[in-house]
């Protein structure tokens, strides 16, 4: 339990003994006060009616009864509000980071429970695109909030492997493609461009292509040796970036898994559901709203579907992980695919079907594979380190920087930019990368906060480290106590975070927490005696430094989970 919902509890359980009612219903009626007035609150207005009597008359005489430690206790007319007081809680919240480092914030809840999460899954042939840096950090983050809350987590990197894009490849390389190059990715994309232009132009061609699906799924030799060199060069090339990015992922698989299983899945949706011949398709046997596309499970020349592979797949992950929530990190045009996909599911009598969920998000606007107008993430990143070490070079020679290693902060915070700039916003939104607002080094952005975690290493580094001893009653200062409270609020995040599978609440939080550790050490800009290097109080430096530690580490812990690195230098 984190320390404020420690504290949360201690105001419930001393609200339900004195009105004698029970804690689930006190719990839903304590609010998060006004700031002014305080931390928790409780309206009056049940009480009151059961007992006969006004709200704020309940009010007075409830905080008049309540003597809870660590916390102080007012009306405010049909309300009761508490306030934690500034101790033991300064104490307990430096301690908690002091003792649990980079791991501040993580819990227990999750102990025992297992979670699949299926995310940045590109297709083979392909190299990655900047698109798809929504479904791979998203993913990542989701993954690590897991992880800190003790779920097991099975990453899985659900690779589009299979379909009769492939067969436009391969006879896209048949026609234009180099042997030589086969282990190129770029060459691979070039070739899949002009098949697709080709394709769409002429029918025969598009009609080749699908022939050679045909041909895979009927597991012919050859064409599955093309098809594995085109998968193994582009899953090498995608590792790459995945190292870059510090991403691993338990399970690299794909729709080629269920290859030679979609009949027995098909047999168990036609026993469950049914299904039904439509156009030569053979569809699952669903009411559909007017207008709406039915889910295919074989075309009319015999091949499956991507729909037919995911129910499979759900399938196989229970058998396998016996999961006690199942993610899919698809952008939010595939709604109705996964709102069918989960339906039939549920049709089929499997009791695990509501444990599936779509965690959509919106789109980085203007990319298309389908026209040649691809911006790779390679390229993304790469420029982002070009663009941040010109940066870095500047503020080294305008003295605003340090670093023993120019090349390597760079990488950090061009990476921290990118990862960032699609974070902090709401996954279900649109977004327009902009490179001036991601790489700014003072607006809402991964430098930003990367600068305030290296700011609070420095200013650790010239006090003489992180003090042995402190004494916490001596962070009196409003400022202090601002950050402490945000500090305090980081793990609160994580949970709410988690529940709502939403990185962007651990995002904005840490801007919160920079701007409060900022507002607090410049401070000293006007008052000598703000500062946190103090002069001739040893104590008092002592304590402000244990509080500078414990915001690093709560900055540190917070960029962990979304997956950017912490510079101790910058």
């Amino acid at each position: 339990m984190s320390i404020l919902a420690s504290y949360r509890a201690r105001f419930v359980e001393g609200l339900s003994r004195a009105l004698d009612l029970p804690g689930a219903e006190i719990e839903k009626l304590v609010k998060p006060a006004d700031p002014q007035h305080g931390d928790f609150s409780f309206g009056t207005f049940v009480a009151a009616k059961a007992k006969g009597k006004k709200p704020p008359e309940v009010a007075v005489e409830l905080a008049k009864s309540l003597s809870l430690e660590g916390l102080e206790i007012a009306p405010a007319g049909p309300y009761v509000n508490a306030r934690i007081a500034a101790m033991p809680f300064s104490r307990e919240v430096i301690d908690q980071a002091y003792a649990q480092q980079e791991r501040y914030g993580h819990g227990t809840s999750g102990t025992g429970k297992t979670v699949t999460i299926d995310y940045s899954s590109p297709n083979i042939a392909k190299p990655i695109a900047f698109h798809h840096i929504r479904s791979t950090v998203i993913g990542h983050s989701i993954a690590n909030l897991y992880r800190s809350q003790g779920w097991k987590v099975e990453g899985i990197n659900y690779l589009g492997d299979w379909g009769k894009q492939f067969g436009l490849v391969a006879v896209g390389f048949q026609e234009w493609g180099d042997p030589k190059r086969i282990n190129d990715v770029a060459h691979l994309v070039d070739v899949y461009v002009k098949a697709n232009e080709r394709a769409e132009k002429e029918p025969a061609f598009d009609e080749r292509a699908r022939e050679f699906f045909r041909r895979m799924e009927a597991n012919e030799p050859e064409a599955m040796k093309l098809w594995q060199q085109f998968r193994e060069t582009s899953l090498s090339d995608f590792k790459l970036i995945y190292a870059r990015l510090g991403i691993e992922f338990e399970h690299y698989e794909g729709e080629s898994r269920y290859q030679g299983k979609m009949d027995a899945v098909i047999d168990r949706v036609t026993a469950t559901v049914g299904t039904k011949v439509s156009e030569g398709a053979l569809i699952v046997d669903l009411p559909y709203a007017e207008n709406e596309p039915p889910v295919l499970l074989k075309k009319n020349d015999g091949s499956t579907l991507y729909a037919t592979r995911d129910l499979a797949a759900a399938i196989d992950r229970q058998e396998r992980f016996k999961f006690d929530r199942s993610l899919y990190v698809v952008a939010t045009d595939q709604s109705l695919h996964f709102r069918q996909f989960f339906g039939v599911l549920a049709k089929m009598g499997l009791p695990w079907a509501d444990r599936l969920v779509h965690v959509n998000f919106g789109r980085v606007k203007g990319m298309s594979t389908r026209k040649g107008n691809l911006k790779l993430l390679s390229e993304v990143l790469d420029e982002a380190h070009s663009r941040a070490l010109t940066k870095v070079k500047d503020n080294i020679a305008a003295g605003r920087i340090e670093t023993d290693d120019p090349a390597k902060l760079a990488e950090e915070i061009g990476l921290g930019a990118i990862v960032f700039g699609d974070l902090k916003n709401r996954r279900t939104t649109d977004y327009e990368f902009d490179w001036d607002q991601v790489l700014d080094f003072e607006g809402h952005t991964g430098p930003y906060l990367q600068y305030a975690h290296a700011r609070a290493c420095t200013v650790l580094q010239r006090g003489g480290g992180v003090p042995a001893s402190y004494d916490a009653s001596l962070l009196v200062l409003p400022e202090e106590r601002a950050l402490l409270r945000q500090i305090a609020t980081l793990p609160v995040v994580f949970q709410d975070a988690l529940a709502q599978n939403e990185p962007s609440l651990v995002a904005r939080h840490l801007l919160e927490i920079a701007a409060a550790f900022s507002r607090w050490y410049t401070l000293g800009n006007q008052q000598r005696e703000h500062r946190v290097l103090v002069e001739g109080q040893p104590a008092l430096q002592a304590a402000r430094l244990a509080l500078t530690n414990a915001s690093a580490i709560a900055l540190r812990a917070g960029l962990g989970i979304l997956g950017i690195g912490a510079p101790q230098q910058m």
